[in-house]
């Protein structure tokens, strides 16, 4: 598996990674093993989310005695410093770790927000303290607004931005994707697959590959899917 550097977090993660949603879905068993196909193959990105019911808790699992070269990068409440704090400190417990390789600010989504995230500051100070502690490695954010992704991007407050991306919504490829570059900000391009709606993996992946700096993170629920992935 060919490896990309992240941006300027310097991390060296896998042409591709994988996300975490579809992963609560199989048997817990299942999902360890589609976890460990993963490392196993050379992705060593995962991804996943607070929000995304069990899924640090099964990835917890299935990195037991597997954490060196696997690069975890979760996400979390962007909504004051206690409420980023407590979501810190709860994904660390989940997935069974000492320190979180990429922590993101989990879908800022609108302008708005984006100005209230600012003006409060609450969020990045406790993120900040994490940082300094070593809870976390590198800050990032999501989001669904071109406008926010831009904002953010822009700000230098980050290392890496999160943003769908694929042949169908390509609207960060005139604008943001160049920014992120320009700016040395990693770019993980959420929903490859469209949520689900594009079934071509080759397709996808073919079309997404072509953009060097994207690492995309399609969810995988089964062994064969990541074995797909790897082989594209």
């Amino acid at each position: 598996m060919k490896k990309i550097t992240l941006g300027k977090t310097g991390l060296k993660v896998s042409r591709v990674g994988i996300g975490g949603i579809p992963i609560q879905r199989p048997p817990i068993d299942e999902a360890i093993k589609v976890v460990r196909a993963a490392l196993e193959l050379g992705i060593n990105l995962i991804d996943t989310s607070i929000g995304y019911g069990d899924s640090e808790i099964r990835i917890g699992q299935a990195l037991k005695g597997r954490r060196d070269g696997a690069i975890i990068a979760t996400k979390g409440s962007w909504r004051g410093g206690e409420a980023t704090t407590t979501t810190i400190e709860g994904s660390l417990k989940r997935l069974q770790v000492d320190q979180i390789d990429l922590w993101q600010f989990h879908n800022i989504p609108t302008p708005a927000d984006w100005e209230n995230f600012l003006v409060d500051g609450g969020s990045l100070a406790a993120a900040q303290r994490a940082l300094d502690r070593g809870k976390i490695l590198h800050l990032g954010f999501s989001t669904h607004n071109l406008d926010v992704a831009l904002s953010g991007v822009e700000s230098g407050l980050f290392e890496t931005v999160q943003f769908p991306f694929d042949f169908i919504s390509d609207e960060a490829a005139a604008e943001l994707i160049p920014l992120a570059r320009k700016r040395n900000v990693g770019f993980i391009g959420m929903k490859p697959f469209t949520g689900g709606n594009i079934t071509d993996a080759r397709l996808a992946l073919g079309w997404l590959l072509r953009y060097p700096t994207v690492v995309p993170d399609p969810g995988v629920e089964r062994v064969e899917e990541v074995e797909e992935i790897v082989q594209i």
